[in-house]
């Protein structure tokens, strides 16, 4: 039997100052479930929408409730294995500022620019989707990964993870919450 391949984000974020992982076993095969992945809007996520307007001090976040979430996540598609595996990633600078252009100023970047050398002051943020095979189901799992670019994006970050951590797990459950109630909705 062949080992299973390296994940595509140990072979981008192989290190991390930051990270959170959340798993669901979905009573659907990967196929379906990978499907539904693709399809989850953010009509689906209700708490993520609420987030995203404290994060915003109160004002709607821009774009439309059936826009997809992997199209509304800030970081961009970084590699994928088809039916098993997605990987996002983005490179943020620490001075953004908390207001309705934030995540517009973020844009997705691929793995070269992933993978570059950065000054002090910035983070790669990495995300990943896997599936595989869980007797008659899917383990749907997510994992964030976040590597400071120096010691004081390592401070000033650790501090903004203090405040958000508890957020992006919300969002991180809901989305698999989501994925799942497509999914097991599409069994035959």
């Amino acid at each position: 039997m062949d080992p299973s391949p390296e994940r595509l984000l140990d072979v981008a974020l192989p290190q991390w100052d930051f990270a959170e992982r959340h798993a669901r076993l979905v009573h659907a095969s990967p196929a379906v479930v990978w499907q539904a992945l693709q399809d989850a809007s953010m009509r689906d996520l209700p708490v993520t929408r609420g987030l995203m307007r404290v994060r915003m001090l109160g004002r709607r976040p821009g774009g439309r409730r059936d826009r997809l979430v992997l199209d509304a996540l800030p970081p961009g598609e970084l590699a994928r294995r088809e039916k098993a595996e997605l990987m996002l990633g983005l490179v943020a600078p620490l001075s953004l500022r908390i207001d309705a252009n934030s995540l517009t100023a973020l844009r997705p970047v691929d793995s070269e620019d992933f993978q570059r050398t950065l000054p002090d002051g910035w983070v790669r943020i990495g995300m990943d989707f896997r599936l595989s095979p869980a007797g008659t189901g899917t383990r749907l799992e997510t994992e964030t990964r976040v590597r400071a670019t120096g010691p004081r994006a390592k401070r000033v970050f650790g501090g903004y993870w203090l405040v958000i951590r508890l957020g992006s797990g919300l969002i991180r459950r809901e989305l698999l919450r989501a994925v799942a109630r497509r999914a097991e909705g599409r069994r035959g």
